[in-house]
């Protein structure tokens, strides 16, 4: 029999949260809206959040998507709690999917039609947006591999797995990637993803200031565009 491959492998989107489900619900609906075919959305939650659980079943009941879930312990890391929904996840390729940010509707097909065309087994942006709700400005960020845009094979991900830790818990993961010759840096659609920058990010206040020190700040209108998306509210019927 002749040996084919599927078009459209089944991509599993990643997703660590801990009581934000109005965040969260932003992002299951933009994992709603992309327009890769076959993917599935895998949530992980402290199991005693019963809000972020609620939230999730009435969402399965009242749609069709393909929604995994993982309730963790609420000691647990950040990077447990990503190799654990890794474990069990269906797809044959993972995406992180923060559920903080914000993601273009292009954004899977693009990063993989560009890692399929490039022969690579991992794709990351190495260009973002990045809007900063405490200051109320946006920038397209300074050229860096941002580990919250990573698609890559999940067998790799197995292999080269995150470290336990809360904060730059993929350094080790990326590294790996990009010099065993695996990661495709994509520095070509920086609108796919915005960074949010708010009063809980993982990553410390310092550090994303300097980032945003080395990024070019975007004009008035680009600014309120992303906001009017940033506070855009969700209600579900």
């Amino acid at each position: 029999m002749m040996k084919t491959r599927l078009a459209h492998p089944l991509i599993s989107c990643i997703c660590i949260t801990s009581n934000r489900p109005q965040m969260l619900l932003k992002n299951i609906v933009s994992f709603d809206t992309q327009n890769y075919p076959n993917r599935e959305l895998v949530i992980s939650y402290p199991k005693q959040e019963f809000e972020t659980r609620n939230l999730i079943n009435h969402i399965k009941a009242i749609s069709e998507l393909n929604i995994l879930t993982v309730e963790r312990e609420t000691d647990e890391s950040v990077g447990q709690a990503r190799n654990k929904a890794i474990e069990i996840c269906n797809g044959e390729y993972v995406c992180c999917w923060d559920d903080d940010d914000l993601y273009h509707y292009n954004r899977i097909t693009h990063q993989f039609n560009s890692m399929q065309g490039n022969y690579y087994q991992a794709g990351i942006l190495s260009k973002v947006l990045i809007y900063d709700t405490v200051e109320d400005k946006a920038y397209q960020s300074y050229a860096h591999n941002w580990g919250g845009t990573l698609i890559c094979k999940k067998e790799l991900i197995v292999r080269h797995p995150y470290g336990d830790s809360n904060s730059s818990e993929d350094v080790t993961t990326l590294n790996s990637l990009d010099s065993r010759g695996y990661l495709l840096s994509i520095s070509d659609a920086p609108f796919l993803y915005v960074l949010i920058r708010h009063h809980q990010n993982a990553t410390q206040r310092i550090y994303f200031q300097k980032f945003l020190n080395i990024s070019n700040k975007l004009d008035a209108n680009s600014t309120r565009q992303i906001r009017q998306q940033y506070e855009t509210q969700i209600n579900l019927v």
